[in-house]
């Protein structure tokens, strides 16, 4: 996915966080693409007085076999792997996990499918062997989020018994595709049709998605959204890292308006298995595209996101808010840093294959100093 917009940000902020001293190899199927991406990249990065990269074409299939892949990881000599060629929805095989598990390279991506998720922790002990750290689901959100997350709770339990439960809600806003690109259009339009997992009296309930509405207040510029139930890989990880949490659920507002009435229109209006179709929601939001664009001129790229966190028993509230500009910058930032963190030696992460919460707390700090840079929004806040 190093062709797209989310692999181009995080190319680019690899070489932004290294202090130049990488190498870039953009994995992809399309000459063509990689040209356009380069230039983009290079254009970026020359704007903010950032020294140029080598930035080299890597042919590779993600429909190729796992050995198959390993084999062009060795042959091309990357020392790490970033996987952003979405969308994942529907996908059941983390593929290039497991060849760079095989390769004995680290691993981070930023994977939005819980099922896939689990798949990929399954490759854990094969991770462990070969002496491998990954990560899966590591970008802004999910990825950041969940750091934020497990943050909040640290903070409030530091106040009163480590054990206490805990409900936790996430809600988020981007302001119409946050120039992400095609792939978050295709990837929402699946979430449509997926039930959205939540965390209730301490265990997991499946719900309709774009319903539950909640008006948050992100701060700032954003102001109040009207938010609603959407899948988040954040929640399945998370119940998975984090002990005692009694509800956790995810929401979603994007901008303008009309947009979310359009949503709610497509869940209701078009058939499921219509709605399933990857390649068919790629085709029409790659058909949107210029008129989606035209929108994100005037409503912007704004990403903001607010965890609300409390504990059941003595009632202490923590609220972290974070807000980044750009959507398609932020999530590229934060990939990066995922992906230096597990490649410093100093780091000192057990080989294995890890949720973003349940990397080190230090791990984990240096992450979100990371993310913290461009934040025009960072605010953590507590409450009785």
């Amino acid at each position: 996915g190093g062709n797209g917009r989310v692999g181009g940000s995080s190319a680019r902020h690899l070489q932004v966080l290294d202090e130049g001293g990488v190498e870039l190899l953009l994995g992809g199927r399309s000459q063509a693409s990689f040209e356009k991406s380069k230039a983009r990249i290079i254009g970026q990065l020359q704007d903010a007085s950032i020294s140029i990269p080598t930035i080299q074409f890597q042919q590779l299939d993600l429909n190729s076999s796992p050995s198959a892949l390993a084999q062009i990881i060795r042959s091309c000599g990357a020392r790490a792997v970033v996987h952003t060629a979405g969308p994942f929805q529907t996908r059941t095989n983390p593929t290039l996990m497991q060849a760079s598990i095989e390769a004995k390279v680290p691993y981070v991506d930023v994977c939005d499918e819980p099922l896939l998720c689990e798949a990929g922790k399954n490759l854990s002990d094969l991770a462990k062997e070969n002496g491998v750290v990954a990560v899966t689901a590591a970008g802004i959100w999910p990825g950041a989020s969940a750091l934020m997350a497990a943050q909040a709770v640290d903070e409030l339990r530091k106040l009163g018994s480590s054990d206490d439960s805990v409900d936790i809600t996430m809600s988020f806003f981007t302001a119409g595709t946050g120039n992400a690109g095609a792939t978050i259009v295709s990837a929402t339009f699946l979430l449509l049709c997926q039930k959205a997992l939540t965390i209730a009296a301490g265990n997991e309930v499946e719900k309709e998605p774009w319903t539950d509405d909640m008006d948050v207040d992100f701060r700032g510029s954003q102001g109040v959204k009207t938010v609603r139930l959407l899948d988040n890989p954040d929640v399945f990880t998370l119940y998975r890292s984090i002990p005692h949490i009694n509800s956790l659920s995810s929401r979603f507002a994007t901008a303008p308006g009309v947009w979310n009435q359009l949503f709610g229109a497509m869940k209701t209006l078009i058939p499921k298995d219509i709605l399933s179709n990857t390649d068919l929601m790629q085709g029409l939001s790659i058909f949107s595209l210029p008129i989606i664009r035209a929108v994100d001129k005037i409503v912007g790229a704004t990403n903001a996101m607010r965890i609300d966190a409390s504990c059941v028993k003595s009632g202490r509230k923590c609220t972290f808010i974070v807000t980044h500009d750009d959507l398609e910058q932020c999530v590229g930032l934060a990939t990066a840093a995922f992906i230096l963190e597990i490649m410093d030696s100093s780091s000192s992460i057990d080989p294995g294959v890890y949720y973003p919460a349940e990397l080190p707390l230090k791990s984990r700090n240096r992450i979100l100093e990371q993310v913290k840079k461009d934040a025009i929004v960072w605010e953590l806040d507590f409450s009785d």
